[in-house]
């Protein structure tokens, strides 16, 4: 009887440790659209406030790094949230009809970033690398080469 509750309780563990910030940061969940030279929209949709705005700027540190960037600058910032819909249908209701959808608040970022090698004269730029080692290391965010 010990070992089934010792096994029960490990698998829940182990189950409840990939539900961080980490597991929902995939390509999945972010997006970016170049706007002109140097100039994107980068956007992160999920989780929860204030981590999905920590996780769009960890998406807007890489990015910079991918294109061979050092610094970025946030020109413009965004913040809400999106619903979604969808028809539930309860088995335990025989014989009633439910239409009422559930619905789910998706909370989303987005930020128009200006990327650049050096850092800029005017004006306040993250460093990249900086940026994206101490989210991941906030949020324990498997490191990625860049």
């Amino acid at each position: 009887m010990l070992v089934k509750v010792v096994l029960v309780l490990c698998f829940f563990i182990f189950g409840m440790a990939g539900c961080g910030p980490g597991s929902i940061y995939n390509s999945s969940y972010y997006s970016e659209t170049p706007l002109e030279k140097n100039l994107f929209r980068v956007t992160f949709q999920g989780g929860h406030a204030p981590v999905t705005g920590d996780l769009c700027l960890l998406r807007c540190a890489e990015f910079t790094l991918s294109e061979g960037k050092e610094y970025f600058q946030v020109v413009d910032s965004e913040s809400g949230s999106s619903f979604r819909s969808f028809p539930t249908s309860y088995p335990f209701h025989r014989h009633q009809i439910n239409d009422a959808p559930f619905v789910n608040d998706f909370p989303f970022v987005t930020k128009t970033i200006r990327l650049s090698i050096d850092k800029p004269e005017t004006g306040f730029a993250y460093e990249a690398r900086s940026v994206s080692l101490a989210l991941r290391r906030e949020y324990n965010i498997g490191n990625k080469k860049n």
